[in-house]
């Protein structure tokens, strides 16, 4: 364990668990800088030579997707320092991100078949990397992110974020709700 966690109460231990100290460091770093560079971002997907018909031609608005990474990036940084700080929610926010990591990850392997059927032989022949690259990258970001979820729900980490001991599945399911809130906003826009 390593850093000044809260240590509020008797049950609550001061020292912020090591894997916790590393995620909030990541997210703060990786949110900041995402945020720093999303406005860079947004001028190149809409002024960029072909980009923007690109991404409408796969049903993508470059506007949502500028829209999707500042909700990733704020989603990341608020976690990073909710974590540091040893607040419940960032305990919430941090679990959050990973469940969101988790759904985007299988979503894209599950549409993989359909995004290479889609594409002409032709060109899958002159693609650098074919649809098992996709498969294992996907399929690997989706078991890595799983299991950061589930150290979520670690004791220590809970005991450290003040959580109560509750069912976990209550926690689970929290999450779910707001991820299926977030995809029906998206989807309504």
């Amino acid at each position: 364990m390593s850093g000044q966690g809260p240590g509020t109460g008797s049950s609550r231990p001061s020292l912020r668990p090591r894997g916790i100290s590393a995620l909030a460091g990541l997210h703060l770093i990786g949110g900041c800088f995402g945020l720093l560079l999303t406005p860079v971002l947004a001028i190149k997907l809409i002024k960029g030579s072909g980009i923007p018909e690109g991404l409408n031609q796969l049903g993508l608005s470059p506007l949502f997707l500028v829209l999707g990474y500042l909700f990733l990036f704020s989603l990341a940084t608020f976690s990073g320092l909710g974590m540091w700080r040893g607040k419940w929610w960032g305990w919430h926010l941090g679990a959050f991100y990973y469940l969101y990591s988790i759904a985007r990850a299988a979503g894209a392997l599950v549409h993989l078949p359909d995004v290479f059927g889609s594409i002409p032989a032709e060109a899958l022949e002159d693609m650098n990397q074919g649809p098992e690259f996709y498969a294992i990258k996907y399929g690997g970001r989706t078991l890595v992110h799983s299991v950061i979820y589930l150290y979520f729900f670690k004791p220590t980490v809970r005991r450290f974020f003040g959580i109560r001991k509750r069912a976990r599945w209550n926690s689970v399911l929290t999450h779910m709700s707001i991820y299926l809130i977030v995809m029906t906003l998206r989807n309504l826009l």
